[in-house]
C-alpha cells in the first residue's frame, strides 16, 4: 500500500490540454475516485498515475519515492481496463497467471507451485472457483470482468487502478460488480484509483471523489462534502440535481441574502467559507429537489413562488416540475400528493439547505485562498481530451 501525491500535473497532446494543474493527495488504502463526463481528463490522469503517459510538467510520488520517470512495469501497480483486455486464446487460470509468469523479484522468477498458490488465492478472492479452464468466450461480461480483476491483483500491486471497469455491464450486474470491488478493496486495503462517469457509482463506492471538468480538479473530497457542500456550479449540477436560481447578493452575514429577477429575496449559505463574496455580485442559488417543502420548518424559510409544469409519479416520491418566472426548477415531494398543471405553488427552503455560488468554476477557486489552484497561472482555453 502507498500514499499517492499528485503535484502541478500538466499533460497536453499538441495544442490539446488534457489535464492540468492536478496538486492532491491520494491516501494509503483508500478507494479514490476520478469523477466527470467524457473529456474532462480522468483516463489521462490514471494512465499518468500508471506510468502509460509522462507528464508535461509535474511530479508523481508514491509515499516518498518520485515515480515521474519510472515505466509502468516498475511501479508495481495493478491495472483493471474497460475492455477487460484478457488473453481469448487463454483459459481463466493463464490469463491471471499471465503477469506472474513475466514478473521477476529481484531478477528471480515465481516458481510454478507458487504461481499455482497465488492463482488460486486471486479465483478464491473473486469468486470465480471451478471457473479456471474455461475460455474467455465462456464467460459472463461480469465473470470475464472478475478475470481482469483477479489478474491484476494476483501481482499483489501496491496500487489498483482501475479505468470504467463497470461501463460494459448491465444495470444488475454493475450493482453486484459495485459490491465485489468494494468487498475486496476492504479486505485487502489496497490503494485504489477508480474512474468513472457515473456519479451514482462514485458516491456509493468512494472514500474520496475528485470532480474534473476540463482537465482541472474541480473538489476531491469525501462523498458527502461533495454532495452537501458543493463548491462550483459544475459540482453541484453534476453530482445529484439542482435548481439553479442567479441573482445578486444585497446583503452578507452568515446568511447571505440574493436578489432574484422576480423580486423574492433567498438566504442561503456559502458552500465555500473563504471565499471573497461583494455585495452586488451575481450569484447562483442552488436547492436540492430533496430540500423543498410543502410547509415551513422555521419562520425564517425562504419562501418560493412558482407555477406546476408537470408532475411524474417515481413511485416512492413526486417529482414536481415547476417555473420561477423564466427559471425551471424541480422538487421532490409526497408521492400522494396531486396536482394540476398551471397550478400556483407555494414551497419552503430551509435557509442552511440552500448553497449561494460563484458563477464561474476554475476561476472562482482561483479567489480562494489556499486552494491549489490560487496561485496558478490562468486557465488555458485550449480543449480537453478524456
Amino acid at each position: 500500500m502507498v500514499e499517492i501525491k499528485l503535484e502541478n500535473l500538466r499533460k497536453t497532446f499538441g495544442k490539446i490540454v488534457a489535464t492540468d494543474e492536478v496538486t492532491m493527495t491520494l491516501r494509503e488504502g483508500e478507494l479514490s475516485t476520478l469523477l466527470g463526463p467524457s473529456g474532462c481528463g480522468k483516463t489521462t490522469l490514471l494512465r499518468l498515475i500508471a506510468g502509460f503517459y509522462r507528464p508535461d510538467r509535474g511530479r508523481i510520488f508514491f509515499d516518498e519515492d518520485d515515480v515521474t520517470k519510472v515505466p509502468p512495469h516498475k511501479r508495481n501497480t495493478g491495472m483493471v481496463f474497460q475492455n477487460y483486455a484478457l488473453w481469448p486464446h487463454m483459459n481463466v487460470y493463464d490469463n491471471i497467471a499471465y503477469g506472474l509468469k513475466i514478473k521477476r523479484v529481484d531478477g528471480m522468477k515465481y516458481t510454478k507451485a507458487a504461481i499455482e498458490k497465488r492463482v488460486q488465492a486471486a479465483i478464491d478472492l473473486v469468486h470465480l472457483e471451478g471457473l479456471g479452464d474455461r475460455h474467455v468466450h465462456q464467460l459472463s461480461g461480469g465473470q470475464q470482468q472478475r478475470v481482469s480483476l483477479a489478474r491484476a491483483l494476483v501481482i499483489e500491486p501496491d496500487v489498483l487502478l482501475l479505468d470504467e471497469p463497470l461501463s460494459n455491464l448491465d444495470a444488475k450486474l454493475r450493482t453486484e460488480m459495485r459490491e465485489e470491488i468494494i468487498r475486496i478493496q476492504k479486505e485487502l486495503s489496497i490503494t485504489t484509483v477508480y474512474v468513472t462517469h457515473d456519479q451514482h457509482e462514485a458516491l456509493s463506492i468512494s472514500d474520496r471523489v475528485a470532480v474534473m471538468e476540463h482537465g482541472y480538479i474541480q473538489q476531491f473530497g469525501t462523498p458527502r462534502e461533495i454532495y452537501q457542500h458543493p463548491q462550483t456550479i459544475f459540482v453541484a449540477d453534476f453530482i445529484g440535481q439542482c435548481t439553479f436560481i442567479e441573482g445578486s447578493i444585497n446583503n452578507l452575514g452568515k446568511y447571505i441574502q440574493v436578489q432574484i429577477p422576480d423580486g423574492q429575496v433567498i438566504a442561503g449559505k456559502t458552500t465555500i467559507e473563504e471565499y471573497p463574496f461583494e455585495e452586488g455580485e451575481s450569484v447562483k442559488c442552488a436547492i436540492r429537489p430533496e430540500d423543498l417543502h410543502l410547509e415551513r420548518t422555521d419562520p425564517r424559510d425562504n419562501e418560493i413562488i412558482g407555477t406546476i409544469n408537470r408532475t411524474i409519479y417515481i413511485g416512492n416520491a413526486l417529482e414536481v416540475y415547476f417555473s420561477i418566472g423564466d427559471i425551471s426548477a424541480q422538487a421532490l415531494l409526497d408521492p400522494d400528493l396531486k396536482f394540476e398543471s398551471g397550478e400556483e405553488i407555494h414551497l419552503f427552503a430551509p435557509r442552511p439547505e440552500v448553497m449561494i455560488l460563484p458563477l464561474g468554476g476554475v476561476e472562482a477557486l482561483r479567489k480562494v485562498p489556499g486552494h491549489p489552484l490560487a496561485e496558478a497561472a490562468a486557465p488555458t482555453t485550449a480543449k480537453s481530451s478524456a
